[in-house]
């Protein structure tokens, strides 16, 4: 194991980029830092000439924060002068970057999706092995205080036994979105043997499919396992990969985990929901709104969700404890991704084939740049509340069956994943 000193208080932070979702991590951080609790040291960009115009508001020179044109040479310079490095890069480069800083001694925070390959993550889980401190992995929402108090009461019995758990998420997205960059809504990039799987449910709101895990997970701090998969995806949008994914996952002890998120629906719609269903009670939870319980017997209770504070603030600050030694382990571990990254691979293996939607059976919004198939905005929450799949629906043309895998069938994923790509 590389040795390393002990955090410094506040601790030490190096920033991986200047631009894109980096640029969040810095204001958060910056307003931390003014609030003593973390100290940010270092950053890099490939780019520095153009980006640091732009990122004039973060006061990086008069903060003392070193600027370096490559992570390599960040990463050279910090080992043993920062307390840990924040990841907020492109999913295809969070295995390599990870392993660079494992091997100088540097702990991670590690945006999600760690990956989307379930032979990556276990190179990473397997580099994690000689780390100074265990990787955090960002998800927004596990932190929330009143979701780690609603899955107490869970476990606690107080509910019921959970049968099922579920999300829909309408998040319309222009064609813009999907040209912002060279992999956005690829499945696979070329040359490079891993596959990439960006997707709605993998990336843009894989926060809500690990929260599935997480209520349906057997203790607090861990998440359930799956067993089974179906799924059907579909693209109106022009990419390799898939913008609508409709998706359900058993576990082993019968709980049912359910999935319904778009990128292509109109932008009046835009919204998303969890729903757990319990012997004794049904949950609604909305992030930052409320969470509605209705008992079996009548009774109904609110909880407030608009008080949780800023989730990126707690993730951070939740990582600074664990480096101070104030928490046994991260929230959420290279090793707690392992179901959340298996589903992901099942759900591309499962699918008989994506979908592609065009023609009379697609409305255009947003100057011709948001396509939205016809009762998408139903269907997606139909399948979350009631597990009628699209094709059930006799209104929907454009449905189709979905496929069935199991967790034994992972190891053939590939050739399957690969056959998607090629259309």
């Amino acid at each position: 194991m590389i040795s390393s000193p002990s955090p410094s208080s506040p601790p030490r932070i190096a920033v991986t980029g200047l631009g894109g979702y980096a640029r969040h991590h810095h204001l958060t951080l910056q307003r931390l830092e003014a609030a003593g609790l973390c100290r940010v040291v270092a950053t890099c960009d490939p780019s520095p000439e153009k980006m640091l115009p732009q990122s004039a508001d973060l006061n990086l020179e008069t903060r003392g924060v070193k600027i370096f044109s490559s992570f390599a040479a960040m990463v050279d310079n910090v080992a043993g002068a920062a307390d840990a490095v924040t990841i907020p890069t492109p999913i295809h480069l969070h295995a390599p970057m990870h392993r660079a800083c494992v091997e100088r001694g540097l702990p991670v925070y590690l945006e999600k999706p760690p990956t989307l390959w379930w032979e990556e993550l276990e190179s990473m889980i397997s580099v994690e092995s000689k780390a100074t401190r265990a990787t955090e992995v960002g998800f927004n929402f596990i932190t929330e205080p009143a979701r780690q108090a609603l899955k107490a009461r869970l476990l606690a019995g107080e509910f019921g036994r959970l049968r099922a758990a579920s999300f829909w998420g309408r998040w319309p997205r222009p064609a813009a979105y999907f040209q912002r960059n060279y992999w956005a809504g690829k499945i696979l990039l070329p040359d490079s043997p891993i596959p990439l799987l960006d997707s709605c449910v993998g990336n843009a709101m894989g926060h809500y499919l690990l929260n599935l895990l997480d209520w349906a997970g057997p203790d607090a701090a861990s998440f359930a396992t799956i067993q089974e998969v179906q799924a059907s995806l579909y693209r109106a949008h022009a990419i390799q990969g898939t913008d609508t994914v409709f998706a359900e996952a058993r576990t082993p002890d019968g709980v049912v985990l359910r999935i319904g998120v778009t990128h292509s629906c109109p932008p009046e719609s835009e919204g998303h929901a969890e729903y757990l269903s319990c012997d004794l009670a049904q949950l609604h939870y909305v992030t930052d709104r409320a969470c509605v319980i209705h008992w079996v017997d009548g009774r109904q209770e609110t909880i407030d969700l608009t008080t949780q504070g800023n989730w990126q603030e707690r993730n951070f600050r939740r990582y600074f404890d664990f480096l101070a030694g104030h928490q046994a382990a991260p929230v959420v571990s290279l090793r707690n991704c392992r179901a959340f990254v298996a589903w992901n691979d099942l759900i591309f293996a499962a699918t008989p084939g994506i979908t592609t939607l065009a023609g009379p059976e697609i409305t255009w919004h947003k100057d011709h740049s948001i396509p939205a198939p016809d009762g998408i905005v139903a269907a997606v929450q139909d399948f979350a509340e009631s597990g009628r799949w699209p094709h059930e629906s006799p209104a929907l043309s454009w449905a189709r069956p979905p496929g069935r895998v199991h967790l034994a069938d992972l190891p053939l994923a590939l050739p399957r994943i690969r056959a998607l790509a090629k259309g």
